[in-house]
C-alpha cells in the first residue's frame, strides 16, 4: 500500500499521552486552574514576557489583545494582506476598521507601505510562516508614532528577531496551539504582554469580569474565554519538545532545499534565526501549482494552498483602498508541502524526487 504523507499532522508522543493520563488521574477538575498557570509561565519565561493569558484559540487571543488595548469602533487597525483570516476577523469583531497593507518579499507586512498610512490606532504584524520581515523596524515606528503594536505570532513560536524571540514584539503578542502548530493543545491560544494594565483587562474580559474569584458580582461586561488544565497538561508536555521540534523544522527545510534540484520552483529564504512553520514552494503561476498538487496527490503526497489574499475575499472587498499588487500576484503560486514535526529525511528525499519528476516533465 502506498504511504500517505499528510501536509501536516500533530506529533503526540507516548510521554504526552502519559502526562495527560496522569493529570486525568490526579483529581483535577479539568477546567482552568493551576496547570494552566504553569503552562502560561512556561511560555512567558521562554519569550521573556511579564504576563501570559491562555485562551481557547488564537482568534480569541487576537480579539482580546485588541480589546485590552482599547481598540473599538472608530479605530483603524493595519493588517497584512497575507495572513490567516482570523487576523482581520478579530479586528472586525471589535468594531474597528481594518486597513489592508501589502507585503514585502518576506511575505510579511511591508514597512514602506505601512508608513504611508495615517491615523492608525493599532498595527497587527504577522511573522508569517516564521519569517520576521521588518518587524523590528515596524515596532520602532509604532513606538515613535504611539501606535499600539500587536504581534500575531501564531506561526512563529521558536523564531527570533535579531536579539529577541517572536512573541516578545510590541505591546501585546499572541500564540496559537492548534494541531498544525509547532506545539499543540488541540485548540488553544495565548496573549502575552509586559503591560500590567492590559494583563488585568485580559483577565477581566475572559472571566466574566467578576469582582473576585468565585463571586457572582461583576465589575462590568465580560465573557468566558477560559482555557482548561487538560489542554495545559498536554501543552506543558509538548513544550518539553519545543527545542527538538525547532531543530527538526530547520533541518527539514534544508533537506528540501538540498533535494529539490530543479528550479522551476523557487523558495523564499529563511534567516538563521527563523524557524520555518511550513515548507513551501513558489511556482510560476496558479496553473502550474494546481498541476503539481494533482501530481503529488497521485503519489500519496498531500499539500495545501497558501492563504489567498484578504483583498480577494468577497466579504472584505470594501476594505480594499490601495494597490496590493505584490501579495495578490505571488500568493496564487505558493504551495505548502508536508511539514509535520515527525517528517524524516527519507520522507523528504521521496517527496523531493516526485517534485523533481514533475518539474522535468513540465519542461
Amino acid at each position: 500500500m502506498q504511504k500517505k504523507y499528510n501536509q501536516v499532522a500533530p506529533s503526540i508522543t507516548s510521554t504526552d499521552i502519559e502526562n495527560v493520563k496522569n493529570y486525568l488521574s490526579s483529581g483535577g477538575w479539568v477546567t482552568e486552574h493551576e496547570v494552566t498557570k504553569l503552562f502560561e509561565n512556561d511560555i512567558k519565561k521562554y519569550v521573556k514576557r511579564q504576563y501570559a493569558v491562555a485562551v481557547p484559540n488564537g482568534t480569541i487571543a487576537i480579539y482580546l489583545a485588541l480589546l485590552s488595548a482599547g481598540i473599538s469602533k472608530g479605530d483603524k487597525v493595519a493588517v497584512p494582506n497575507l495572513t490567516m483570516i482570523a487576523t482581520i476577523n478579530a479586528i472586525m469583531w471589535t468594531g474597528a476598521t481594518p486597513e489592508i497593507i501589502d507585503v514585502d518579499e518576506d511575505l510579511c507586512m511591508s514597512f514602506k507601505q505601512l508608513s504611508k498610512i495615517n491615523s492608525l490606532s493599532a498595527v497587527i504584524f504577522v511573522p508569517l510562516n516564521g519569517r520576521t520581515g521588518q518587524g523590528k523596524e515596524i515596532e520602532q515606528w509604532c513606538r515613535e508614532k504611539e501606535i499600539i503594536l500587536i504581534e500575531d505570532s501564531a506561526h512563529a513560536l521558536g523564531s527570533s528577531y535579531s536579539n529577541s524571540l517572536c512573541g516578545s514584539l510590541g505591546d501585546l503578542s499572541i500564540f496559537s496551539f492548534t494541531p498544525h502548530k509547532i506545539i499543540t493543545t488541540g485548540q488553544g491560544g495565548m496573549v502575552l504582554t509586559d503591560n500590567e494594565k492590559f494583563y488585568n483587562l485580559l483577565i477581566d474580559l475572559k472571566t466574566f469580569n467578576r469582582e473576585k474569584d468565585k463571586s457572582d458580582w461583576h465589575k462590568g461586561f465580560g465573557l468566558n474565554f477560559k482555557f482548561t488544565d487538560l489542554q495545559a497538561a498536554l501543552g506543558r508536555s509538548q513544550f518539553l519538545n519545543l527545542e527538538k521540534n525547532i531543530k527538526n523544522k530547520i533541518k527539514n527545510y534544508h533537506y528540501f532545499q538540498e533535494n529539490i534540484t530543479d528550479r522551476l520552483s523557487k523558495s523564499i529564504p529563511f534567516k538563521k534565526t527563523e524557524t520555518p512553520w511550513f515548507n513551501e514552494l513558489v511556482l510560476p503561476d496558479k496553473k502550474t501549482k494546481n498541476k503539481l498538487k494533482d501530481f503529488l496527490k497521485i503519489n500519496g503526497i498531500e499539500t495545501r494552498d497558501f492563504y489567498p489574499p484578504i483583498s480577494q475575499q468577497k466579504y472584505l472587498k470594501r476594505y480594499v483602498k490601495r494597490s496590493l499588487h505584490y501579495s495578490e500576484n505571488i500568493s496564487s503560486g505558493i504551495i505548502w508541502l508536508p511539514s509535520s514535526n515527525d517528517l524524516r529525511k527519507k520522507d523528504i528525499v521521496y517527496i523531493s524526487s516526485k517534485i523533481n519528476d514533475f518539474i522535468k516533465s513540465s519542461k
